[in-house]
């Protein structure tokens, strides 16, 4: 079973931010990171929970929440992702630049005593569906990821008001992300989220919006379905 972290870094290259430059593409829009990590000797999950009263104590919790996800699948690369979604990229941007204080230096230092994180490896992404992603930050949360290219002539309005329409009629909470830097690869990453007791249909947007995307799309014959997540709020 191909695993998430081969997929993305076949196109980390265009994925990440630069941090050289500032440019904010879509100004309201949430703005997600999502960092692949791994836990140092001896440590886990509980471990890594403990950590984060630091990191609330750094943060307003108004602008931010992040959660860890644990991958439901076969991985060898990483131990588990933290993915931090921020109310918009100038309080992403803010955020790098108050990382001077004690709550944040005590909260890094034990951190890396408990995970490391590869800081090349980093992906951004803008939120479209204008869905509070506080709805997911809750516990006995699954998550299925999926990768998809727009089929010709289809704007992200058009996809937009379909997942409003599955929404009207109770399936699964979808969340349609876009990354940062665009690529030859996918135009988007749909988050679909469901409690870990109901399963995630198999093909949902196949079935309910292919009319739109195609999200058969061959890495390295990864099989993207497989992509479950479970997700744990940590702030």
């Amino acid at each position: 079973m191909k695993n998430f972290f081969i997929i993305i870094s076949i196109f980390a290259y265009v994925s990440c931010a630069d941090k050289e430059s500032f440019q904010v593409i879509f100004p309201e829009k949430v703005f997600v990171e999502f960092n692949w990590c791994s836990y140092e000797e001896n440590k886990d999950a509980e471990d890594l929970g403990k950590l984060f009263i630091d990191y609330k104590n750094f943060l307003d919790p108004n602008n931010f929440y992040a959660s860890y996800l644990n991958p439901t699948f076969q991985v060898q690369t990483y131990d588990f992702i933290l993915m931090e979604s921020f109310k918009n990229k100038e309080v992403f941007h803010s955020n790098l630049q108050d990382r001077e204080g004690f709550f944040y230096n005590r909260w890094k230092t034990n951190f890396e005593q408990t995970a490391k994180c590869d800081e090349l490896k980093k992906q951004y992404f803008y939120e479209h569906t204008n869905s509070s992603l506080e709805a997911i930050n809750k516990k006995d949360i699954e998550f299925k990821f999926s990768f998809c290219k727009k089929l010709d002539n289809v704007s992200i309005d058009q996809l937009i008001d379909n997942l409003e329409i599955l929404k009207l009629n109770n399936i699964k909470n979808i969340f349609l992300l876009t990354p940062e830097i665009l690529n030859d690869y996918y135009d988007y990453l749909f988050i679909i989220s469901s409690i870990k007791e109901e399963e995630i249909e198999e093909n949902i947007l196949s079935n309910n919006i292919g009319f739109l995307i195609n999200c058969n799309l061959n890495f390295n014959d990864g099989d993207l379905n497989q992509l479950l997540f479970e997700s744990y709020p940590l702030i």
